[in-house]
């Protein structure tokens, strides 16, 4: 395995994250393949409760979240890659923060993961969102004037 990959490959978590939290349609397509998959799934579910595949469907959710929030905020921790050639498998922790009103919901993600090296670049062609919990917190100041 080498160190470049890896930084890349938690550079393509992180970028995933910006392009969430900006719904910057452009940037969050960047970190996948023309042809990526993502599902979601609920706590200990075996079968996911959405299925997105290609650049059509999965522009669709920046704005999506930003039609449901606020503000987000996805932080990414303990990226662990196994690298094989051109393919890759990875998982990621995720804590997100959804401003919702007065509300915080904070939800807990595992993003299970396999990659793809084309041109040089990685990206994401395959992933499954783990959701693990979720909690709701009142918000004592939104930084957006609403509190």
């Amino acid at each position: 395995m080498h160190e470049r990959d890896v930084t890349q490959l938690n550079q393509l978590a992180y970028r995933y994250a910006a392009g969430v939290d900006a719904c910057d349609v452009d940037l969050f397509l960047s970190v996948f393949t023309p042809d990526a998959r993502l599902r979601s799934y609920h706590p200990e579910a075996d079968e996911p409760f959405a299925d997105l595949a290609g650049r059509a469907q999965l522009a669709a959710i920046p704005n999506t979240m930003r039609g449901m929030y606020g503000a987000t905020t996805h932080m990414m921790t303990n990226h662990l890659v196994a690298i094989d050639g051109d393919d890759a498998t990875g998982s990621v922790l995720c804590t997100a923060r959804h401003l919702e009103g007065a509300s915080s919901i904070n939800v807990i993600i595992r993003y299970v993961d396999r990659y793809a090296r084309a041109g040089g670049e990685w990206r994401i062609a395959d992933r499954q969102i783990r959701f693990l919990w979720s909690e709701r917190h009142e918000v004592t100041d939104s930084g957006m004037g609403r509190n």
